[in-house]
């Protein structure tokens, strides 16, 4: 009993501290990723198992777009697999100077998986998530969207 008590402590402990972690900076309207990315990475991908879509991921970025709606500009964590075929990102927000995950009820909430093709891409619109685009063939993109505590 107390294994599981303490496994689930470390769960959140681990959680708690992904969020609250600064992932960049921006500096001169350029931006750098600060964060170790390998926790991410590993929650990411198997985010990506557990969604049968098993991937490596190879690339982090942070950018930056404005909403498709409302024009208000949000920052994201966004990475990709090699053949760009499936994109992960979540939502950053500035506090004193660096880029943190956004949680609770701030809005774009959760990760986002775009996945279908290359030109698949996580956008959002008015306030949420979506995926962008329609693959060469005709195929919508697919989207899922995990919360986050």
């Amino acid at each position: 009993m107390k294994t599981i008590f303490f496994s689930l402590f470390l769960l959140i402990i681990s959680t708690f501290s992904i969020n609250a972690q600064t992932i960049g900076i921006v500096r001169n309207a350029q931006y750098r990723i600060t964060a170790n990315m390998n926790p991410i990475k590993a929650e990411w991908e198997k985010l990506l198992v557990d969604q049968d879509k098993a991937t490596v991921l190879t690339d982090f970025t942070i950018t930056a777009q404005a909403d498709k709606i409302t024009g208000k500009t949000t920052y994201m964590l966004l990475a990709q697999n090699r053949d760009k075929s499936v994109k992960v990102a979540r939502a950053l927000k500035m506090k004193a100077g660096s880029l943190v995950f956004v949680s609770g009820i701030d809005m774009p909430a959760g990760v986002t998986v775009c996945s279908g093709c290359s030109s698949c891409q996580p956008v959002i619109s008015d306030g949420k998530w979506i995926c962008d685009s329609v693959c060469p063939d005709g195929k919508l993109c697919e989207k899922s969207v995990t919360t986050q505590m």
